[in-house]
């Protein structure tokens, strides 16, 4: 029982690493950015972003952790892909759209 606690432990760290990556890699393009105008507006939707997807990603993980199911890790880790791009290719833009411009 141990064992087989300790694998699961080790699947999901892994599996969860992938989401945290890409947030990470969304969040350092968000900052580092080389263009000379710069609209606080986008900055705004960037750090909105970046905190939507970290919440989003802290509750898939501790679900996974409390729940101690094995499809959850993958089911997941996919649903939180298909989520999170729905809402930066659909949702951000619309958003934006609506009440921005």
């Amino acid at each position: 029982m141990k064992n087989k606690d300790t694998i699961y432990d080790i699947v999901v760290h892994t599996v969860n690493l992938i989401p945290l990556g890409a947030i990470g890699f969304l969040a350092f393009f968000s900052v580092v950015n080389i263009s000379p105008h710069r609209d606080p507006i986008s900055d705004m939707f960037a750090i909105g972003s970046i905190i939507f997807l970290t919440v989003m990603w802290a509750i898939n993980y501790w679900f996974q952790i409390k729940k101690r199911k094995w499809f959850l890790p993958i089911v997941g880790t996919v649903l939180y892909v298909v989520i999170a791009l729905i809402y930066l290719d659909v949702g951000i833009p619309f958003i934006y759209d609506v009440f921005i411009r």
